[in-house]
């Protein structure tokens, strides 16, 4: 096994779209997004991106050889008072590879990327309170929660409650993560 990582680039585009729709199908409770919306799409948000090469908006991906097994992204506010906080989202790595430290691998150098982008001072994401794996995760990377919303998720009659955690640039800096 040979896992690297780095910014998809226009080539990967199209494995890109594989590996998304992937988590959305294999975790529909872990996510906004829904696999039948985001299926029906030409094109999904991020891949434009990914094919324009967009400077500060990007996703890192984990590599088993050429391989796309995980995906991990980065996007800035734009409200201009807002602009210093980015968001870690879509956060994934194939089941067969969970438990091996790439989770971990690949968010760290997500959030090197994302402190490299001039201005940004701060991370934040949020996920489904319940997913224990991606609570690990984001402790081990160093955010903390600033707040819980409840019943934030509606699928029919089930709610999730949806977890909030921030990191900062200089406590990350700091912990030497």
């Amino acid at each position: 096994m040979n896992i690297h990582y780095r910014r998809l680039t226009p080539t990967d585009a199209k494995e890109y779209r594989q590996i998304r729709l992937e988590s959305l199908k294999n975790y529909p409770e872990n996510f906004g997004s829904t696999f039948e919306d985001e299926s029906k799409k030409p094109k999904l948000g991020y891949e434009e991106y990914i094919e324009q090469e967009a400077a500060d908006k990007f996703i890192i991906g984990a590599f088993d050889n050429d391989r796309l097994i995980g995906i991990c992204g980065f996007f800035p506010e734009q409200k201009i008072k807002c602009r210093h906080i980015g968001m870690i989202i879509q956060m994934y790595v194939k089941e067969a590879y969970n438990g091996q430290g790439i989770g971990l691998a690949l968010l760290r150098k997500t959030i090197e990327e994302s402190f490299k982008i001039e201005g940004i001072e701060q991370l934040i994401l949020g996920f489904v309170a319940n997913n224990i794996s991606a609570n690990k995760i984001y402790e081990n990377a160093g955010f903390i929660e600033y707040g819980v919303h409840k019943k934030h998720f509606k699928e029919g009659t089930q709610y999730s409650d949806q977890r909030f955690m921030v990191l900062y640039k200089e406590d990350y800096k700091s912990t030497g993560k």
